[in-house]
């Protein structure tokens, strides 16, 4: 059985890029890449807002930034609010069977953690999802996974940027590229600093997004939240 569905030869669904306010952000990576994000209305409850742009063979490309009607406390938009430009944040991976997916990713010690499960009508268009990140913890180099039930095939259909790459390094990538062998995931990991790199054919030339990645595990995530958090209540009560 094939756990992750196949996308154009690639095993790529979607990428991210963060940006620091949502409607600029994905102004500006509009004059990039010379196609028009399509921006919904925030899903209903969550702090983030994005925008997509379709990358063919049933990928796109998420741009990603807080949600201004979001007002408590999220570490993860925190740190996006910080992005002092357009960067790769994560990238998913797609399964038609979430269950068998999360029982063979536990198997290979990488469990399938904080899984949510998305359903709600927006413009008439359902959306109805699954998602996780594989673990231990989060990290940018390690894929999101999903399976889709519904979502809008405005993300899967018109004009958009060819995926030339998604590159990847990270200290642990022999852990991961062993993780992403035995779960089907056609990714590989080049042993170095953590970085993201996302490398986009447009109509004004290559077009390269690129970060150092995010990483939310063991005791550093929790110092790491702890200021956060302590930064964001001061900020509110400004």
């Amino acid at each position: 059985m094939t756990l992750v569905l196949d996308r154009g030869g690639t095993s790529l669904d979607h990428v991210a890029i963060g940006v620091a306010d949502t409607e600029r952000g994905v102004a500006e990576i509009a004059q990039l890449i010379g196609f028009e994000p399509h921006l919904s209305e925030p899903e209903p409850g969550q702090f983030y807002w994005s925008g997509a742009v379709p990358l063919g063979s049933g990928r796109f490309l998420e741009i990603l930034g807080p949600n201004p009607t979001f007002k408590k406390f999220n570490p993860f938009i925190e740190l996006v609010k910080r992005l002092e430009s357009p960067q790769p944040l994560f990238w998913y991976v797609a399964t038609g069977d979430f269950a068998t997916f999360q029982k063979a990713a536990s198997s290979t010690g990488a469990p399938v953690e904080r899984v949510q499960t998305v359903a709600f009508e927006r413009d008439g268009v359902k959306m109805d999802y699954t998602r996780g990140y594989l673990g231990p913890g989060f990290m940018s180099a390690s894929p999101n996974v999903i399976q889709w039930r519904a979502r809008s095939d405005q993300w899967d259909s018109g004009e958009g940027p060819v995926l030339l790459g998604l590159e990847l390094s990270h200290p642990e990538a022999d852990r991961l590229n062993t993780v992403f062998a035995r779960l089907g995931i056609d990714q590989m990991v080049r042993t170095g600093p953590h970085r993201m790199v996302l490398r986009l054919g447009t109509p004004n030339g290559e077009v390269e997004f690129a970060g150092d990645g995010m990483e939310m595990r063991g005791l550093g995530a929790t110092v790491k939240m702890t200021d956060m958090f302590f930064r964001w209540l001061f900020t509110k009560r400004d």
